[in-house]
């Protein structure tokens, strides 16, 4: 990969206890060790803890570095956060940020990033929290979203050996840009690794391939982000107009989880009013599933 403007990998959620800090340290190290990148980790972490992994193992080339948020105002926090990550990813391929989601933050900072990984277990309320924060974030940057085309990587986490993805996190399967990646699986003797050595080199076979194999999944994304923004271009207004108009994603998911009665939290709160954009009307780019209004960028070919 030629060194040019690096891609920025953001790893967040907003629950703890989901392995976030653990796959930042490991996959800068696998990337590091086993795809020959230069890569940097910016830790936002207020435990520091993929620092201090990074820090505490053997000594591979990776830069770290730890970013304070000032969270004085909501600018002020998008803007020191930004300029962390501007300042610690110069001279990289790849720059790994750490960072535990918060409402303080605005969801611009997100959209920053060429490659979101979410990390989530495998409990349905986790799996449903998971869903909602990732559409919630959709409805809100839709706009960006066509823009950018930013990806966004559920990556399963501290799960057992035989878990299969396939039928879960089902209400993002119409998003072309969500993906869900190898599963990380759940280690019992982790406390063995921790500061001492990164999975994709341990001595124990399973945890060092399981790993690895998340990893090349990982690899395989950076390169065809790397292609994906050789194709960017800021135009399509009418695609923005539309989305503005027809986003609808989370009000359906918030109406079936009160029918349900299951979800909580998010899921129950009352949708904000659509915004009314004056603009002039583009032929329609969206397509109708079930009651959903879904933008053409974003729709999966569903033929």
């Amino acid at each position: 990969m030629p060194l040019s403007e690096p891609i920025k990998i953001l790893v967040t959620n907003q629950k703890g206890g989901v392995g976030k800090s653990t796959i930042s340290a490991n996959l800068a190290a696998y990337l590091a060790m086993q795809e020959d990148l230069q890569v940097a980790l910016v830790d936002f972490d207020k435990q520091a803890s993929p620092s201090r992994w990074t820090k505490k193992a053997p000594d591979i080339g990776i830069r770290v570095d730890q970013v304070e948020i000032n969270y004085q105002s909501a600018g002020m926090a998008l803007l020191s956060a930004r300029a962390g990550v501007r300042k610690y990813s110069s001279g990289v391929q790849v720059s790994i940020c750490d960072f535990t989601w918060t409402p303080a933050m605005s969801e611009d900072f997100m959209s920053d990033f060429d490659i979101v990984l979410v990390p989530s277990s495998s409990a349905k309320f986790e799996m449903a929290s998971t869903e909602i924060f990732i559409l919630e974030y959709v409805q809100k940057r839709m706009a960006r979203l066509a823009v950018n085309k930013q990806s966004l990587i559920i990556v399963p986490s501290r799960v057992d050996p035989g878990y299969a993805s396939k039928g879960t996190f089902t209400n993002l399967d119409f998003l072309t840009n969500c993906h869900i990646a190898p599963p990380i699986h759940r280690m019992p003797e982790i406390d063995s690794y921790v500061y001492e050595d990164f999975f994709c080199v341990c001595s124990d076979r399973a945890v060092s391939d399981n790993f690895c194999t998340f990893g090349k999944y990982i690899t395989k994304m950076i390169d065809e982000r790397q292609e994906i923004r050789k194709t960017l271009s800021i135009n399509g207004p009418s695609v923005n107009r539309e989305i503005g108009k027809k986003v609808s994603v989370l009000d359906d998911y918030r109406n079936r989880a009160k029918n349900l009665g299951f979800y909580g939290g998010a899921a129950m709160a009352d949708p904000k009013q659509d915004i009314n954009l004056s603009l002039p009307q583009d032929p329609p780019s969206v397509r109708s599933i079930g009651s959903r209004f879904i933008p053409g960028f974003l729709k999966k070919n569903q033929e």
